[in-house]
């Protein structure tokens, strides 16, 4: 077998990535990123730290109360 044919059969065979395929890596892969950052968030949860209130005043439940019953 002379090497242009060798070459030849090699194109001939070349694989290429198609829609469906495309498709089915970018779900595989965007679930694999969802489940690392839910079980990383549920495995690291004891070392997150506490925001104090004066930072995030949104996630003070107590103050939203208050301003809903001023309305």
């Amino acid at each position: 077998m002379t090497k242009e044919q060798s070459e030849h059969e090699n194109d001939k065979y070349t694989w290429k990535p198609d829609t469906k395929w495309l498709i089915k890596t970018f779900v595989i892969v965007y679930a694999m990123i969802i489940i690392l950052f839910f079980l990383l968030n549920f495995l690291l949860k004891p070392y997150m730290r506490q925001r104090p209130m004066e930072i995030t005043p949104w996630l003070d439940k107590n103050k939203t109360e208050a301003v809903v019953e001023h309305k």
